[in-house]
């Protein structure tokens, strides 16, 4: 608190003499909030725990059933990937389909948690009058959902959903509508995401300033380009280097 203390009060002796002032940070939700990779697990685990019943043979290691939708036959959250398991193992009957489907976002939903500091640090950027927006992928009833659970709904001023742009991340449609929504040019908004292909980039594409969260990013295999303005080791870290792109720096803490 005393890191977000301090950057408000130089932001505010900074703001008039900087023209080109920060005024929205737009964030990626899943990995960039919370671990969203982590809940997934969690809910391979009971599904398979769930189809395990009366089958020894069933392997329940969730990393089995979690590829699938690390496949992109289908949607990263779509059910279809959980029918395809169940079908290629000869486990599918209709009700026991619905009751996984029923599992999974139940578990996603039950074990969220935020990523330390998460909260603070929102409060403390809102105070600085940074307007905030989230731009995700996930359609807007679960986008909600989540956000609800974790108490965040009411910290940000406007949502992008897949659903309400007929698209998704790396597309810049999502990008394009939050700046229209908030009236705002590329260059007045900053971009807070775990995924270098599908938030860093067309990002900066647009002309948005980037702070890679690498905390968040599970992606192991994807290689990892220096194509990012700041990089992120924790969520705190967004308050020291807003602090710089207004005229002050302060050194981050990512234990407080």
């Amino acid at each position: 608190m005393k890191l977000i203390r301090e950057t408000m009060e130089n932001f505010r002796k900074n703001v008039q003499q900087n023209h080109h002032t920060l005024k929205a940070v737009l964030f990626d939700m899943d990995n960039t909030l919370f671990d969203f990779v982590a809940v997934k697990l969690i809910a391979c685990r009971e599904i398979l725990t769930y189809l395990g019943k009366g089958d020894g043979d069933l392997k329940k290691e969730p990393a089995e059933l979690f590829s699938y939708f690390l496949r992109g036959t289908y949607g990263f959250e779509d059910y279809e990937n959980i029918r395809d398991y169940m079908q290629e193992r000869r486990l599918f009957t209709a009700q026991r389909y619905r009751y996984c489907c029923e599992i999974y976002d139940r578990e996603k939903l039950q074990n969220l948690e935020l990523y330390p500091g998460v909260r603070d640090t929102l409060e403390g950027l809102k105070k600085l009058g940074l307007r905030l927006a989230v731009i995700t992928d996930a359609d807007r009833y679960h986008a909600h959902a989540r956000l609800t659970r974790v108490g965040l709904l009411d910290s940000f001023e406007f949502l992008v959903s897949a659903d309400m742009t007929g698209t998704k991340k790396p597309d810049p449609a999502h990008f394009l509508f939050a700046l229209d929504a908030l009236g705002l040019k590329p260059e007045e908004s900053l971009v807070v995401g775990d995924s270098i292909k599908r938030d860093i980039v067309p990002a900066r594409r647009l002309g948005l300033k980037t702070a890679y969260a690498s905390y968040g990013d599970w992606r192991s295999t994807e290689e990892i380009e220096q194509c990012f303005d700041f990089q992120l080791n924790a969520f705190q870290d967004l308050i020291g280097y807003i602090g710089t792109l207004n005229g002050t720096y302060v050194q981050a803490d990512s234990r407080s």
